[in-house]
């Protein structure tokens, strides 16, 4: 089994991003820069920021330092908290002189203030106006609200205390200022006092903090931005940190046209250019390097550590002079003896053939090839203590639709017939591989078969259409609710889209709808999850329904518009009795999808004949 946190042990040749990467942060002629490690969820940023960690704590003219967004989660300003991190980290450098060590004194005060004046009115307004109005101005100063300097003090005295508030919040804002100024200044006067080269700061795990944390944490970096010697990793999935931008500003907000829309996202580029000079992207796992890399993770699996960094060093050397070719069985078997270990050669048998599987469904997503993997070794590990003869391809096949459509994985089990045979797998792939007429026809009615994704999972090796899968299922029987379908699969960008769908704000609901992208297995699992809550939460009913409709208008797309369909028409009535927006989203569905004409219908006629706000709004339909 295999961990998929991140790691520095490189299976993946992700030395030459980091290579790359090292020449811009560790020469101090090109700082101060911000870079940006862009990826997906699991496709290696925090790996790459580890091994660029390792490699500058051996220079010591280098100062690394890591800060993960995700862990200041829950602290009040994450902004605080990195300003922080990073000058008791330059604390530790036992060269600093005391002229250097009072700097960081000074610059903590700073930084006590700048908590003040974040905190503002909202803790400590009341507190002032009451000091004040009593005629303690004294003790107001006393309790430590310095910026309430010996002028502004005699200008309370005589000022109208119902206007104090908007006062002192405006001092504040002002003195804020002035302390992020001089904060630079002093900042920039401690580097001069280390004996490091460059300080670079590596941001993690921004991708799934909530959108005001990652704001907040841009926003500090640009404190930075002009001081020398200053240099920025920072990890994330570039949709999130776009929509987090959209969503701070509310750049969405009550405009639907396209000019407005392409408007909003120009400025949400102009705030990511502005910050981060260079945009670096990690690319998606091709063909051979997924073969290569399970062929690692399968001798890493079965092999001693001396054995497995023999292993790793040939690739890394097998590497420099081939970046295309896979790392396969053959060149493994040069390096060691593996005919002894028949496990590991039946795997590394089976990687060509399953590695061009996996990349048409798994995108070449490093963490999500680890988990499927797990799996898979699990499933066949029960197979043989279970004494069950199973096919791995077919095994891997089916898995596949598993991780990517929880729903119809679940349908070839129920359709099945006494023998195992799901004959529907037969005519589609009579239909998408032979192009038989007769099964075209056929299939053209089974919609939720028609999406892209599927049609290229039926074409896939081997055929199952004739294949007794009973076997197969029973393995994944303990699965047949979540799988590797469920939340631990989910990718934090999934995450951070549905809890702004189901947010009680409708405006963010709404921003959130039409602020980011997803590719068809992102879709898939946010589908699921409002499916879920749209059937199992009662108390959420409401948002998910509202939410799926809008994500199916925005996709457009013809088999999620049979999804929302389906999945309305297994709603409990008594659960939309009082959502009388329901008829409306059904007759906009009709419009874009003539082919639920009917279903649609009988859907709303069959609300006429209930009660509830539903009922009335479905009459009031037909009338019309």
């Amino acid at each position: 089994m295999w961990s998929d946190n991140e790691t520095t042990n490189d299976l993946l040749n992700y030395q030459i991003h980091c290579d790359l990467i090292e020449e811009y942060v560790a020469n101090p002629n090109m700082l101060p820069l911000t870079i940006g490690v862009f990826g997906d969820w699991g496709s290696g940023k925090s790996s790459v920021i580890r091994m660029l960690e390792n490699k500058f704590a051996e220079n010591p003219k280098i100062l690394s330092i890591y800060f993960n967004s995700w862990l200041f989660e829950n602290y009040e300003d994450a902004k605080i908290s990195l300003l922080e991190n990073i000058i008791l980290e330059l604390s530790k450098d036992a060269s600093l002189s005391e002229k250097g060590k009072a700097k960081v004194l000074q610059l903590l005060s700073r930084v006590d203030y700048l908590k003040l004046a974040s905190d503002g009115i909202k803790k400590y307004g009341k507190n002032i106006v009451d000091f004040i109005a009593t005629g303690g101005v004294g003790t107001a100063i006393e309790a430590g609200f310095s910026m309430l300097r010996e002028r502004t003090v005699e200008e309370l005295k005589e000022a109208d205390i119902s206007k104090l508030n908007e006062y002192i919040k405006s001092e504040q804002e002002n003195q804020a200022k002035t302390t992020v100024k001089s904060f630079r200044e002093d900042f920039s006067s401690l580097l001069e006092l280390t004996e490091y080269d460059s300080v670079v700061v590596f941001i993690d795990d921004l991708d799934r903090c909530l959108p005001e944390r990652v704001v907040d944490t841009l926003e500090a970096i640009k404190l930075f931005i002009s001081v020398e010697k200053m240099a920025f990793v920072i990890g994330a999935d570039e949709r999130i940190v776009r929509h987090a931008i959209a969503s701070r500003y509310k750049l969405h907000e009550y405009q639907n046209n396209a000019a407005y829309l392409k408007d909003s996202e120009q400025i949400v580029t102009d705030y990511i250019e502005k910050l981060i000079q260079i945009p670096y992207r990690i690319p998606k796992l091709s063909p051979s390097e997924i073969e290569s890399y399970t062929n690692l993770l399968f001798c890493q699996h079965h092999l001693g550590k001396e054995e497995f960094a023999a292993i790793v060093e040939g690739f890394l050397t097998f590497r420099e002079n081939d970046f295309y070719s896979a790392y396969s069985i053959g060149h493994i078997g040069s390096l060691i003896n593996i005919n002894e270990r028949m496990d590991l050669v039946r795997l590394l048998s089976i990687s060509h053939s399953m590695s061009l599987m996996i990349a048409n469904v798994l995108k070449g997503n490093p963490r999500q090839i680890k988990r499927f993997l797990n799996t898979f070794i699990l499933r066949k590990k029960l197979a043989s203590v279970a004494r069950i003869g199973i096919d791995d391809f077919v095994l891997i096949k089916l898995m596949l639709l598993e991780y990517f459509d929880l729903k119809l994985f679940n349908k070839v089990r129920e359709v099945q017939s006494e023998d195992g045979i799901a004959k529907e797998l037969g005519l589609l792939e009579n239909a998408y591989i032979d192009k038989t007429p007769d099964a075209i026809a056929i299939t053209d009615k089974m919609v939720e078969w028609q999406s892209q994704n599927v049609k290229n999972w039926i074409k896939l090796e081997p055929r199952l259409g004739e294949e007794d899968l009973r076997n197969y299922f029973w393995l994944s029987r303990d699965k047949a609710d979540s799988s590797l379908s469920d939340s631990h699969m989910v990718s934090p960008s999934v995450q951070i889209i549905y809890k702004g769908l189901m947010s009680e704000k409708k405006s963010e609901r709404e921003v959130t709808a039409r602020s980011i992208t997803l590719d068809a297995n992102e879709l898939a699992a946010l589908l699921g999850l409002l499916q879920r809550d749209i059937l199992q939460n009662p108390g959420k009913t409401k948002y998910a329904l509202e939410s799926f409709h809008n994500i199916a208008v925005q996709c457009n797309q013809r088999d999620v518009y049979f999804s929302y369909i389906d999945t309305i028409e297994s709603v409990p009535y008594t659960l939309i009795k009082d959502i009388p927006a329901i008829v409306d989203r059904l007759l906009t569905v009709v419009e874009k999808e003539k082919a639920l004409l009917d279903r649609v219908n009988k859907l709303i006629q069959s609300y006429t004949e209930q009660t509830g706000k539903l009922a009335i709004s479905a009459k009031q339909s037909l009338k019309e």
